[in-house]
């Protein structure tokens, strides 16, 4: 870590927003928002959402998000899976090789994945640090965070802000606003793992109905690095121009890299309208439906083909699952499978700073004295 000015650090401790030690000994309190018909609560640590509930067809709260019920977990489980709940930075997805050029100066970033490839920002990304509460009220809250010149080998001192908001539309709205002393990069996403069944009829989400009218996703490598190619879905395993099952084409989606079989790409949406829903995912048996807004030009679409059936189902999940029984210790606890959620990033085009030829306005560069901003709307309707 390269060294800040003095100045910079007393600005940043006096704001408490230099980044904490944590320990992994003391549970992270939940602090939740809530609006009419929407409750979600988060901790400091990743600015980690843990639990959302909203109704289901039959007018039962439902918690539609994967995460840990001993909220310690999430610190000392950090890789099972990973990036659980947490926003992901500096630069979301991956960077290919660890490596890119700003202004004529190269920059190493820590190979974190298969030691090929910076995923979501490094060994210390955004999701394994201790954020600063910095506002809360009855239904918004907001997270801070500073991170060093240096941190994680990207340039710059830079200064973030989440803020996570409810309202009585049932929607849950985040802005994400950053800013830097140096010219570095900067793509921020959330990490939510999905599963709107809760888990009270399904263990996966192959029977989830979802819609993205994307046309294009982003070729890549077996390692998932992309190649550059903007490539056409029709007529591919990628296809969800018009809504279907998860499931119906899994088995013959193999563009996630090696020996993978699933989803794990990059949906680019050539033509956004961020005031149109420009994602649709619901569960039949529950009938929630997910709507996603988003000023940003492309989706990451994961469906979980990495998880191994080690995280736990969450007591507040299952048939039983609810606010009623969320402290009720299950004796035949079960656990999350293979596929059983799914994950919907908000961002820019992946790994952008090294393929200039997408456009410099997809290369995720921020300088000082500009704003990186980013706005997403999830909003939670009963599909009918």
């Amino acid at each position: 870590m390269q060294i800040v000015s003095s100045l910079i650090l007393v600005t940043a401790a006096a704001a408490g927003l230099l980044m904490t030690p944590v320990n992994a000994c003391e549970p992270y309190k939940k602090h939740t928002i809530k609006a009419k018909g929407i409750e979600a609560s988060f901790i400091e640590y990743g600015a980690t959402i843990t639990n959302l509930w909203v109704n289901d067809k039959d007018g039962v709260p439902r918690d539609i998000v994967l995460g840990w019920d001993d909220t310690k977990q999430y610190n000392l489980q950090a890789g099972l899976p990973g990036f659980l709940g947490a926003v992901v930075g500096r630069y979301a997805n991956r960077i290919a090789n660890g490596t890119f050029t700003i202004d004529g100066t190269e920059y190493h970033t820590p190979l974190n994945e298969n030691n090929i490839t910076t995923l979501h920002g490094g060994d210390m990304g955004f999701n394994r640090l201790n954020w600063t509460l910095v506002d809360k009220g009855k239904q918004d809250i907001t997270f801070g965070l500073t991170s060093a010149n240096g941190d994680e080998g990207f340039p710059g001192t830079v200064d973030v802000r989440v803020k996570y908001s409810v309202n009585d539309n049932q929607e849950w709205h985040i802005d994400y606003q950053g800013t830097t002393d140096k010219e570095t990069i900067m793509m921020l996403s959330q990490h939510t793992y999905w599963n709107l069944d809760a888990f009270t009829t399904s263990d996966t989400v192959d029977d989830h109905v979802l819609w993205i009218p994307a046309d294009k996703y982003v070729k890549t490598d077996g390692s998932l690095i992309p190649t550059g190619e903007l490539v056409e879905v029709d007529g591919t395993a990628l296809d969800f121009q018009k809504e279907k099952p998860i499931g119906r084409d899994l088995k013959e989606a193999k563009e996630c890299g090696f020996d993978c079989v699933g989803y794990d790409n990059c949906f680019i949406l050539s033509d956004p309208n961020k005031e149109e829903y420009q994602l649709k995912a619901y569960a039949p048996s529950t009938g929630i439906q997910l709507a996603i807004k988003t000023d940003q030009p492309a989706f990451q679409f994961y469906s979980c083909g990495g998880l191994d059936g080690t995280l736990p189902i969450k007591k507040t999940q299952g048939p039983e699952g609810s606010k009623k029984h969320a402290h009720r210790r299950r004796q035949d606890q079960k656990y999350v499978p293979q596929y059983g959620c799914f994950v919907l990033e908000t961002e820019e085009y992946i790994d952008g700073i090294n393929n200039p030829q997408w456009g410099k306005e997809h290369m995720g560069l921020l300088k000082p004295g500009e704003e990186y901003t980013q706005h997403a709307e999830y909003h939670f309707s009963i599909h009918h």
